[in-house]
């Protein structure tokens, strides 16, 4: 502290006494009167300290007491610094409020550092995408002028335009109304080979007749009473019958049904929840239930599933492949109808519940084969995942079971509707950047959480493991797909091109990149874990194309069997279907498109395993039996057998190919004694199968090989006696079979008489009649 001296120093004065006296100046000042002594504080009180402000001796003091704080001058719980107060909760409330916003303004900071961090590692992680041989632009952070707001294109949301490969308009339904398909789909896939027929048999033949019968193509909707157009009907007496609904006990069978089949596949619905919703519903004994949208459409997929274990009376014959309204793809319409209604009630204030309406809904579209109608329930479905916030992480708050079950109802519909846009090539509408929902899990605490009693496999297997494995399989191929036709449409809007197969060069830079985008689905292949996996018989390796059968587990749950199964299926038709755009119907030689033809073999090989494994599970067992899925993957591997052998008719795959073929047929005709489109499916490839073993046996007799072929001349692939008229066809090396998307059908379709029947169109007996020899028969060169 200060001092206060109340006169100068001796020195001092006596020095200055005497300079005045030599001087002789004036007389001396009078001595200066001390200053009043500075009131202290011994110490002042807390807060004055943790404000450092200047404290008095009044108790409170004045600062406490201008500010209504509480003075004291303990220091011994009080915070000495400001980080410090906050661990007070004695201090002051003002203090502390303050001090908590310093302390998330900072949090918030860092949050944002954070966040530019991740930003400029995935900006990194996109422009470092494996390139292939066509020019790439090099990799610029600064923004160019293209991207800004101010001179960016309305239309166009993120960036240039792309010229992407273009689909085909087709009739798939009841209605002769046309609807789009893009490149990746089956329908697209029959375009082409319905155009390679035409132009090498030199007959009309239409696509629309190489689809099997199925429920779209008979009834305007699965709850249409009767066959024909929707304006014809009478919708007013469009109802259920007495005979159509169930008994207690008959609902009762099918819900075990769910429990056994779907729910291991399925996750979406709690069991324990689910019947304790059902029991709800009975209110009085005698009575009938009350109604429930989730119960009907649960219980007309089952009766769907059910059904078609039950075989149909007499021999397969013409009439048995037209499918009418007993047909089991179609069984429980009227419940499904019902939960629809039901479900119209609540599009403004939808629940968990309502979106697992949807996604049953979707499943059972599908298995009908109304696949524009599950496309479109599968968009209300995405919408209302995201009015319920599924698409987002569940808050911390909920209970772990409850966040678990919005997770896997989140997945399950983002591997469904992935998986529907990429069998149909249409855009995708979940877009899993808009996504921060983590990934469900799949522990042995959770099993026991989700109120169903499966137990546990090898290798801390759960029955949840399916469904993380099923998700992880459809990122991987969804991955895949994305950046493969983006890269498509790169390589088009650098040729102004349509189609890929109009440029050898550009089908195989396309091919290319696909060969470095699949080891993302091999590193999938790779991490499904041994208990999820099918053992194969000779040391065979699961999930490959070696060709090896099954080795079944004997005391294998059928639970885990059926998971197993269905995963590895469905992993070979992701893969086929990628592999596919590259089985091409062209002149090229084949050291021009070496990568393409690889890809092509590794289609035909992932068709011939999923034949192998239906043909042998529907031989040994009944786990697939009824499954409509599973139909549909034979249906898509089957055609990708027949347009192998198609385009490549002299290849070393061709012969393993064709007897793949037979067994497909095997399976259709198992299938078929159940269900109409079965049946209709085995008689289609017998037609499609004898065209192309006509085209086998002549360009083998005439010497003509094709580009797949080992021997393989420059000018291979063009069939027999095709004349200058064929000749004329071939543009920059490529068979005009693989022409431009808009002109695909008017080939096919020229010259066709309305009047001729499926029959007529598709099989070869009328040609055959009388014929003695079949290379007469087609000489198109001649006359």
């Amino acid at each position: 502290m200060f001092t206060t001296f109340s006169r100068a120093p001796p020195d001092c004065n006596a020095r200055g006494k005497g300079r005045q006296s030599q001087n002789g100046a004036s007389p001396p000042a009078p001595p200066t009167p001390p200053r009043s002594k500075r009131s202290q504080v011994a110490r002042a009180c807390d807060l004055c300290r943790l404000h450092r402000s200047k404290c008095d001796n009044d108790q409170p003091c004045s600062n406490c007491q201008h500010r209504g704080e509480r003075c004291s001058n303990d220091g011994s719980s009080d915070p000495r610094t400001m980080p410090s107060a906050i661990r007070y909760p004695s201090s002051s409330p003002a203090i502390v409020l303050h001090l908590t916003a310093s302390r998330e303004i900072q949090r918030l900071r860092s949050r944002v550092h954070d966040l530019e961090q991740q930003l400029q590692r995935q900006d990194l992680s996109l422009n470092t995408t494996p390139t292939t041989s066509l020019a790439t632009p090099p990799v610029s952070f600064a923004p160019s002028p293209a991207s800004t707001a101010a001179t960016r294109h309305p239309r166009k949301e993120h960036g240039s335009p792309k010229k992407y490969w273009e689909g085909i308009y087709t009739s798939t339904a009841q209605s002769h109304q046309t609807q789009y398909y893009g490149p990746a789909s089956s329908f697209y896939f029959i375009g082409r080979m319905s155009s390679y027929l035409a132009t090498a048999l030199q007959q009309p033949h239409s696509d629309h007749h190489m689809q099997p019968n199925s429920a779209s193509r008979s009834f305007a909707t699965p709850t249409s009473p009767k066959r024909g157009p929707l304006d014809e009907m009478d919708i007013s007496t469009d109802g259920p019958t007495a005979a159509d609904t169930l008994t207690a006990t008959q609902e009762d069978y099918f819900l075990d049904l769910f429990w056994q089949s779907y729910h291991c596949v399925l996750q979406i619905i709690d069991e324990a929840d689910f019947k304790e919703h059902y029991k709800s519903l009975w209110v009085a004994p005698g009575r009938s239930r009350k109604p429930s949208a989730l119960v009907d459409i649960v219980l007309a997929l089952c009766m769907q599933y059910g059904v078609a274990f039950v075989p149909r009376s007499g021999p397969v014959t013409q009439t048995q492949v037209d499918v009418d309204g007993n047909d089991a793809t179609i069984a429980g319409r009227w419940l499904y109808r019902r939960s629809q209604a039901l479900l119209s009630k609540e599009l403004e204030s939808p629940s968990i519940m309502t979106l697992q309406c949807h996604i049953l809904a979707v499943y059972y579209l599908c298995n009908a084969s109304f696949q524009n109608m599950a496309h479109s329930t599968l968009a209300v479905a995405v919408r209302t995942a995201q009015i319920l916030g599924l698409h987002l992480e569940p808050p911390e708050s909920m209970p772990r079971k409850t966040k678990e079950l919005r997770k896997r109802l989140w997945w399950t519909l983002f591997t469904v509707e992935s998986k529907t846009c990429m069998k149909l090539g249409r855009p995708l509408s979940a877009q899993i950047s808009e996504a921060t929902c983590s990934l469900p899990a799949d522990d042995h605490e959770l099993a026991l959480l989700s109120g169903s009693s499966f137990a546990s496999s090898e290798d801390n297997v759960t029955w949840h493991t399916y469904n993380l494995q099923n998700t992880k399989l459809i990122l991987a191929a969804r991955t895949v797909y994305v950046a493969f036709h983006d890269r498509c449409a790169e390589v088009l809007d650098a040729t102004n091109g349509t189609t890929l197969y109009s440029d050898a060069q550009a089908l195989e830079t396309c091919a290319h990149f696909l060969s470095t985008g699949m080891e993302c689905l091999h590193s999938w292949r790779h991490g499904v874990p041994n208990g999820l996996k099918t053992k194969r018989r000779d040391a065979g390796e699961p999930l490959s194309r070696d060709k090896s059968l099954l080795d079944l587990e004997l005391y294998a749950p059928v639970w885990l069997q059926r998971q197993r199964l269905l995963l590895e299926l469905l992993y070979h038709d992701l893969a086929m279907n990628l592999h596919r755009p590259f089985v091409c119907f062209s002149t090229v030689p084949s050291s021009s498109l070496q990568l393409a033809h690889g890809h092509a073999n590794a289609c035909v090989e992932h068709a011939m395993a999923i034949t192998q494994i239906m043909h042998q599970m529907l031989t040994e067992g009944d786990t697939l039996r009824g499954w409509h899925e599973a139909f549909q993957w034979q249906w898509n591997a089957t055609l990708s057998l027949i347009g192998y052998i198609l385009g490549y008719p002299l290849a070393p795959s061709t012969p393993s190919a064709r007897q793949a073929i037979d067994s497909a047929i095997d399976v259709f005709e198992t299938f078929g004694r159940n269900f109409a489109i079965a049946a209709s499916a085995a008689n289609v490839t017998r037609d499609l199968v004898a065209k192309a073993d006509f085209l086998i046996f002549r360009a083998s007799g005439n010497g003509i090989v094709t580009p797949a072929s080992p021997s393989s001349s420059d000018f291979g692939g063009l069939p027999a006696n095709a004349g200058a008229e064929n000749a004329a066809h071939c543009s920059n090396g490529m068979f005009q079979a693989d022409m431009d998307p808009s002109n695909m059908f008017q080939n096919s379709l020229s010259g066709m008489d309305p009047a001729l029947t499926v029959d007529s169109l598709n099989s070869l007996e009328p040609m055959l009649a009388g014929s003695s020899n079949m290379t007469n028969l087609w000489d198109f060169s001649q006359g």
